[in-house]
């Protein structure tokens, strides 16, 4: 059993969709080599809540619908994750998901004016989130956690030495405004659809997918439709019940980390191992220094 590393940092990252002619796209980014977390990995914009995302009063929906919809007690918590979600997808990516006071959509130039106002209050590359939201309330915008479906709920492995209780959200690229890298952020963005994402990944290009990301890409790839059509399965199944996956380093593949539908992923509550009676599980399997998504049946 691992040891108690203590309390997860609440997080949160957005699946951000667009459709293109030959199918939808997802925005992913590549972490810097010299990051804390995920080195170098392709991931979806994210990051940590910050204490000023709880306490906001500019935005579409209470905190008790934030409550409801992430199936939490405490609402402002709650409201955390979403507004999260929208601040740090503007800081990685430059979409901004936000009204005008008078309901008007938010354009590209207004983005860019936006962002030229944040950048004297940057502390080196960090952005405290208590500037963002003073800008944004300064302007009178209305922060559209409304675009925002939550989807999953994942925890990190009790072997990483920094953890986080991440809530995965969906959104549409609204009409008019363009992703783009944030160089305090990332190396590279691009847009991809998921099956090419998981190629890249599978053939030991550049890309390089953790389990989330991987497990997230694999379940967009198995449907078909537009974007819309993502973002309405993805908000149907909400965020479900808490994914912890498990690390096991000796398995008949090699290195793995286990979901609980895996017979070897042990009971939370106790830590110990118990048979489980399914007839079909998934696993990421570490080869070549990736992780590779098994599916496996009994």
């Amino acid at each position: 059993m691992p040891p108690d590393l203590g309390p997860a940092r609440p997080a949160s990252t957005v699946v951000l969709l667009r459709d293109e002619v030959l199918g939808p796209e997802v925005f992913l980014l590549r972490r810097h080599g010299q990051s804390g977390f995920m080195a170098g990995a392709t991931v979806f914009p994210g990051g940590k809540v910050d204490a000023d995302d709880c306490a906001v009063g500019h935005v579409d929906l209470c905190a008790a619908a934030c409550a409801q919809a992430l199936d939490m007690k405490d609402g402002p918590e709650a409201r955390g994750f979403f507004v999260a979600a929208l601040r740090e997808l503007h800081e990685e990516s430059h979409v901004l998901l936000a009204t005008k006071p008078d309901g008007a959509a938010i354009t590209q130039q207004d983005i860019t004016e936006f962002e030229a106002d944040l950048q004297p209050m940057r502390q080196g590359h960090r952005l405290a989130g208590g500037a963002w939201h003073q800008l944004i309330e300064q302007r009178g915008w209305i922060l559209q956690i409304s675009a925002l479906h939550p989807f999953a709920h994942w925890l990190t492995p009790r072997v990483e030495p920094r953890r986080f209780d991440t809530y995965f959200f969906c959104a549409i690229l609204p009409q008019g405004q363009q992703a783009s890298l944030d160089p305090h952020e990332a190396t590279h963005a691009f847009w991809l659809r998921p099956g090419e994402a998981l190629d890249q990944h599978n053939q030991g290009g550049e890309i390089l997918l953790p389990p989330p990301t991987l497990h997230t890409l694999a379940a967009l790839d198995e449907r078909p439709g537009p974007a819309d059509a993502w973002l309405r399965a993805l908000k149907a199944q909400g965020p479900g019940p808490l994914i912890e996956p498990w690390f096991l380093a000796n398995t008949p593949q090699g290195p793995a980390i286990v979901l609980h539908d895996d017979p070897s992923h042990p009971q939370p509550s106790t830590g110990e191992a118990q048979p489980r009676c399914t007839l079909a599980w998934h696993r990421f399997v570490l080869q070549d220094g990736r992780f590779h998504y098994i599916r496996a049946q009994q």
